[in-house]
Parts: C-alpha cells; sequence; structure tokens
C-alpha cells in the first residue's frame, strides 16, 4: 500500500477512548506507587527487590490475560557481566488470532539505580519513580487493555525489561532470544517515561533520524488533535534506550514523548520543569505534589491508536540508517 494511502487511513481512523475511565487512571497510579516505593529500594540489577519488581509484573500479566512468553514462564533469564545473580525480562504475550510469525512489540524497563549516595535529605534510595515506574505502568495497562480486545492479528509481546540503565543488558539479550523472529516484527514500541505533567496537546517521536515511519505516526496522532512539535535534543538520543538494541538490527523502534504546552493554556506557557517532577538517576526520582496524572489516559491512547495501526499496516516501514543508533 503506497504511503498516501496509509496515511488517509491513519487520519480515518476513530479516535479510541482516551483511557479517562477512573479505574484505569487508579490501577496506573497503584502500579507506580508499588514499584516505586522506598519498600522496593530503588529496584537496583542483582538486589532483592528487582525481582521482587519482576514477581509484581508477571502477577500483573497473568491477572490481566496475557500468557506467559517462554516455556510457560514469564521469565526470561540472563546473565550481566560482572554481577553474580542473573537478571530476568519479564515477558507476556497475546497470540495472534491465526497463528504467525509476525509480532509487533511493547517494551519498558522496570530497573533503576538502587540504593546510592546520600543526598542533602539524607536519602539514599534511587525510586525511580519518572525513570521508569511510570513507563512500566503505561505497560501493564496497555497491556490489559488489549487483552480485553478481540484476538489480534499479530502476536503481542508485552517486554518489562531489566538492565537497561548502564547498558540495555535485557533488550540486547531479548534482540538476540526473540519470542517470535527477530525479522517478522512490525515495530517495537517503548515506554520510557510518561506524561505526569499535565494534559498536553504536544508530542514528538524518539528518535527522529535514520527512519521513515514518522509520516504514519504524525497522521494517526494528527487524527486525534496531537500536535508533532520535537525539540532539537531529541537526535542526542539515538544510542540511548531500549529502543537501540533493534534499530541496529533494522528493527523500527521508537518512544512517544509528550510536549512542552497545556491544553486549554494560551500561548504555550511552560510546564513545570522536569527536575520538580522528580530528578532522575538522584533519590529525588520519587512521586511528589508536582506530579498532574492528568495527561495519562490521553498518552495511553496515542501509544493504543500507534500500535493499532501497524497492527492494520505492518511491513511497510524501515530503519533507513542502523549505523545511527550502535552504542
Amino acid at each position: 500500500m503506497a504511503k498516501a494511502k496509509r496515511m488517509v487511513l491513519a487520519i480515518l481512523l476513530v479516535a479510541l477512548p482516551a483511557f479517562s475511565q477512573n479505574d484505569v487512571l487508579t490501577n496506573f497510579k497503584s502500579h507506580v506507587q508499588y514499584l516505586a516505593s522506598d519498600a522496593l529500594k530503588g529496584r537496583g540489577t542483582g538486589s532483592r527487590e528487582i525481582r521482587t519488581a519482576a514477581d509484581y509484573i508477571a502477577n500483573q500479566f497473568e491477572s490481566v490475560g496475557l500468557s506467559p512468553g517462554l516455556d510457560q514462564s514469564f521469565y526470561q533469564s540472563f546473565a550481566r557481566p560482572g554481577q553474580a545473580k542473573g537478571e530476568v525480562n519479564v515477558i507476556g504475550i497475546i497470540p495472534a488470532a491465526e497463528a504467525a510469525l509476525q509480532s509487533l512489540l511493547f517494551t519498558a524497563h522496570y530497573d533503576a539505580y538502587g540504593i546510592g549516595e546520600m543526598d542533602a535529605k539524607g536519602d539514599s534510595i534511587f525510586n525511580g519513580a519518572v525513570d521508569n515506574a511510570v513507563g512500566v505502568a503505561a505497560l501493564i495497562e496497555l497491556a490489559r487493555e488489549f487483552a480485553a480486545e478481540k484476538p489480534p492479528t499479530q502476536n503481542l509481546v508485552f517486554i518489562a525489561t531489566a538492565a537497561e540503565e548502564g547498558g540495555t543488558y535485557g533488550s540486547r539479550y531479548y534482540v538476540e532470544n526473540p519470542v517470535f523472529p527477530l525479522s517478522a516484527v512490525t515495530v517495537v514500541l517503548n515506554i520510557d517515561g510518561f506524561n505526569i505533567r499535565g494534559a498536553t496537546p504536544d508530542y514528538f517521536v524518539m528518535p527522529r533520524q535514520g527512519v521513515d515511519f514518522l509520516d504514519e505516526i504524525e497522521s494517526v496522532a494528527a487524527s486525534m488533535g496531537w500536535n508533532y512539535e520535537s525539540p532539537e535534543w531529541v537526535d542526542g538520543m539515538n544510542t540511548n534506550f531500549d529502543t537501540a538494541p533493534f534499530l541496529t538490527k533494522g528493527i523500527p523502534a521508537l518512544t512517544l514523548w509528550t510536549g512542552e504546552g497545556l491544553k486549554g493554556k494560551a500561548g504555550r506557557p511552560a510546564r513545570v520543569p522536569l527536575d520538580r517532577l522528580g530528578r532522575i538517576h538522584t533519590p529525588d526520582d520519587e512521586i511528589n505534589e508536582h506530579w498532574n496524572w492528568d495527561g495519562v489516559g490521553e498518552h495511553l491512547a496515542l501509544y493504543k491508536a500507534v500500535a493499532d495501526f501497524f497492527l492494520k499496516n505492518p511491513g511497510e516501514i524501515s530503519v533507513t540508517d542502523p549505523q545511527l543508533f550502535k552504542q
């Protein structure tokens, strides 16, 4: 199908509910509050608490209706160099309606930095709320939404990756050991961070270089009232995040972030600065009074609509320059 036709189809898509139901937001908050709690001690690699987090995610996957991704298990074990205790990716799937090799992936890393240097307030727990308890919460709630629908046309794979911080080890291991053939992956939708600054009309895509899927995403988003506005700094992120191991193999992968404006506010005033929401990779990365959950539903709906588009239009996007993403 020609790109112009795909764009028309996207524009004609009926916008999905904005995930504004109270139960979805309640679930989302509950996931974040647990995963970013002091009880999990920052979900550091090699810790007892990160395995507790993995068990929580596996239980959530099972409760929303996902099937185990590997040999009746939700856990994909792997070794991390220099670490005695291994890590696990948590993988759940929704099988295609008819047996197929093609898959569409959702990823979000669940590890953080654990216990680190104490800050001026006497806090040494790097809770990892913005980075990336919110992303895991989104992963679980997207899985819930898809599991409640009729079986998809492709296999859906939901992966909570471990050891992203410091080397994207979990996603790299999955790339070498995929549940379904890597050559048959339509797209990888990564979630790293999420909108907890308030409802916004703006979004952007990472990466915007070396790929040819921006037109399709912009058409889908525009049909839902989103405005594409990308900052220049996004190009410096090409080798970061769980997208990079896929992109270097020529597998389309992306992250959808929200922008700077607030809905209903003239002149797009600046929102709460990101560091006031919790500076990532520090003990400050925890839920605080500046968080605004009002944009969560629409951000979830954007991910859902993009996934639905690529379920209907597989195999027509590509990575045009994999070298840009080599770490």
